[in-house]
């Protein structure tokens, strides 16, 4: 009956493989993995962008036929951009607020700071 005998002054010590995730602010290992979810910062910057890309073509196209004859191509080439920039402005920003809303998001659970896994 052969029992090996563990000393007293020996611990389990778990070897870090360095696979383990810490804060780059306050070098905390508790760290949790959060999915992003919806983008409402990324929807109003969308939506604001293509508002004003179409208030800008709309004066523009208001200052060059006041000054220029009517020409329809001319009018056709600068009414594109307005009618993007307000009319789908909406549309499109709600779908660009869903961009990226799978990706993980580090959050370190002592000090608060949020990062996105996988940049340095």
């Amino acid at each position: 009956m052969n029992t090996a005998m563990k000393h007293p002054d020996q611990t389990n010590n778990l070897k870090s493989s360095g696979n383990s995730v810490i804060c780059k602010k306050c070098k905390s290992n508790q760290v949790v993995a959060n999915k992003r979810g919806y983008s409402f910062g990324l929807m109003f910057k969308v939506l604001f962008s293509l508002v004003a890309i179409g208030i800008i073509f709309s004066i523009i196209r208001s200052l060059v036929f006041n000054v220029l004859d009517f020409n329809s191509t001319l009018y056709g080439i600068l009414m594109a951009p307005t009618a993007i920039g307000i009319f789908f402005s909406l549309p499109i920003a709600l779908l660009c607020g869903f961009i990226g809303r799978n990706s993980l998001v580090n959050g370190c659970m002592n000090c608060g700071n949020k990062w996105i896994a996988g940049k340095k």
